[in-house]
């Protein structure tokens, strides 16, 4: 995939899935996929590859 967002969140590397109005993002883990909802807040902002 082209121009994903990778963030950092509790010390590891997430892919951004979708930002909300709210200020929520859907993150997923890119070694098992799993997705959880954290408040943008929460996160530090890497890149995008």
């Amino acid at each position: 995939m082209a121009n994903q967002e990778i963030v950092i969140y509790h010390g590891k590397e997430y892919i951004i899935v979708h930002q909300y109005d709210s200020g929520y993002v859907e993150i997923r883990n890119p070694k098992n996929r799993r997705i959880e909802l954290v408040h943008q807040s929460e996160l530090t902002r890497l890149k995008q590859s």
